[in-house]
Order: structure tokens, then sequence, then C-alpha cells
């Protein structure tokens, strides 16, 4: 199950944020409704992209996405922990 969600969140976080770099699954956590995990993205610096496009230079950042017992994101957000979610 836990390969599922992860599988799971990678494919929506790859999609949603139409990430080029890589996405790794760093924590999941079966929680009363489902799942919560958490993955580090790596993200293009947009600042560095637009002084000089020909710099690709990745920022990691944390999200949590949110699944429900179905394993259908019910929500996500930027960092790893202490901020509201998004809900889908």
């Amino acid at each position: 199950m836990i390969s599922q969600v992860r599988d799971k969140v990678r494919k929506f976080l790859k999609e949603t944020l139409e990430a080029e770099g890589e996405v790794r699954v760093v924590e999941i956590d079966k929680t009363n409704d489902g799942w919560e995990a958490i993955a580090e993205v790596a993200e293009i610096n947009q600042y560095l992209a637009t002084i000089k496009p020909e710099y690709r230079v990745f920022e990691k950042r944390l999200y949590t996405v949110k699944l429900n017992s179905d394993l259908e994101v019910s929500s996500y957000r930027q960092g790893g922990g202490g901020e509201k979610a998004r809900e889908e």
C-alpha cells in the first residue's frame, strides 16, 4: 500500500507542479482518514531563469500531500509542516 501512496504522490506533484526535476517522497504516514506524505520536489529557480535562461539551477522544496482512504488527493501545500493545506 505504501508504494501505491508513493506513486500517487509522485504522479500528482509532477502533473500539478509541472515539475521538471525529481520528485522524491521522504515521509508517508497513515492517518485516521487516509494518508499524509511529504515529498521533496526539485524546481527550477525562477529568479535565476529570468536573469540567465541558460542556467538551470534547481531548488528543493517540500510539499505535504493528503490522500483519502481511496488514495485520491484531498489537499496539498508547500512546506513540510505547520501550515494549512490547500483543499482540492
